[in-house]
């Protein structure tokens, strides 16, 4: 299952690898995905675009993810965001809900799950 419009998507991660293998996942599914890697850059381009989700990495050097959140939540309130991890921390993943997340997913993604979470932001927000 593709996503229609060409939805634009933020992706916010300090590391490329993750960044290139989450572009090139969602562009097959007929995304357009912007890359940042670190907080600043990120915000940055999401004040100058309307982004159907923002998938932002949980530990990054300087601005970290969770003040991201935080920030985007405040002057993007309705854009579902996406926190990202390597590591699996159930009190830091309520943490991230209970700041607005719209799902806290870990690394090495399920893309099916992925797929499932980004595309159910696209056709309900």
């Amino acid at each position: 299952m593709t996503i229609s419009n060409n939805s634009k998507i933020l992706i916010i991660d300090d590391s490329l690898e993750i960044q290139e293998s989450l572009k090139l996942f969602l562009e097959n599914q007929g995304c357009t995905v912007y890359t940042a890697s670190g907080g600043e850059e990120g915000l940055a381009l999401a004040r100058i675009n309307d982004f159907r989700a923002i998938l932002i990495d949980v530990c990054m050097p300087g601005l970290g993810g969770e003040e991201v959140l935080l920030k985007m939540k405040e002057l993007f309130p309705e854009t579902p965001i996406i926190m990202i991890t390597g590591f699996e921390d159930q009190e830091l993943a309520q943490k991230c809900m209970d700041s607005g997340a719209y799902d806290y997913i870990t690394k090495p993604f399920d893309f099916e799950y992925l797929m499932t979470s980004v595309l159910s932001t696209v056709i309900y927000y």
